[in-house]
């Protein structure tokens, strides 16, 4: 798969869905207001947008991925 987006010349997703893609090695929102920041970084500064992406119609596999970057987020606290 990496092969395919790197021949087509397309972002590296981090969900299937492509709501989170990898820009420099950084996951980072790829909708809505947060686009182009780091998932991380808007974890840590508005908690509450995870709660809303849970309660969200958002596929299971971005609320997964989503879910290991907030607890990666939280142990390097």
């Amino acid at each position: 798969m990496d092969s395919i987006l790197q021949f087509t010349g397309e972002e590296k997703v981090v969900d299937f869905a492509r709501r989170l893609i990898m820009e420099n090695d950084i996951e980072v929102f790829n909708f809505g207001k947060h686009k182009g920041r780091p998932v991380s970084e808007v974890l840590k500064s508005e908690p509450q947008y995870y709660d809303w992406m849970m309660k969200g119609d958002f596929p299971l596999h971005t609320k997964q991925k989503l879910t290991e970057i907030l607890n990666r987020t939280l142990l390097k606290k």
